[in-house]
């Protein structure tokens, strides 16, 4: 009479399969908050950066005065340009922003994101007016936990 040889997984290696594979689950399921919290903080970046974008952008389009270089505002967000040259360090309201939009100069509850500009001080009278323009959230945070920011020189000549 013949042996039939029967053929399948051994208790001991369904067992070690089933251990790697909860190993592996456990090891993707921690990685997951940190994937999240990455996703979150590069959304809150790229809207920040947006919104950077659109006060420098209003900045540049400030309109042209007559003497050149005298103090006007912004068209948009009516951030006070003051005149050339800049002698001392002088900073502005800052401006709020949502997600949706702008805020205006006091923080209301859906603002996210705070909007800062300091112009800085130019030695010659025919030098850019240079600003800083800062971008942190969240708005209400004494030390925000993001910020973008960049360094404006505007001809006011």
């Amino acid at each position: 009479m013949a042996r039939r040889i029967i053929r399948g997984f051994s208790l001991v290696e369904i067992s070690l399969a089933l251990g790697v594979a909860a190993f592996c689950l456990v090891a993707i399921f921690a990685l997951l908050p940190i994937g999240l919290k990455g996703n979150l903080e590069s959304s809150e970046e790229t809207i920040a950066t947006g919104v950077l974008s659109q006060v420098v952008a209003d900045l540049f389009a400030s309109p042209v005065t007559n003497p050149p270089g005298a103090a006007t505002n912004s068209l948009q967000f009516a951030i006070p340009i003051p005149a050339n040259p800049v002698t001392a360090v002088t900073a502005v309201p800052s401006r709020y922003f949502s997600e949706s939009g702008y805020d205006g100069t006091s923080r209301l509850a859906s603002s996210q994101f705070r909007l800062d500009v300091t112009f800085l001080p130019a030695g010659a009278a025919k030098s850019a007016t240079m600003a800083r323009v800062i971008a942190s959230w969240p708005a209400a945070a004494p030390n925000p936990s993001g910020k973008v920011e960049t360094l404006v020189a505007l001809d006011r000549n």
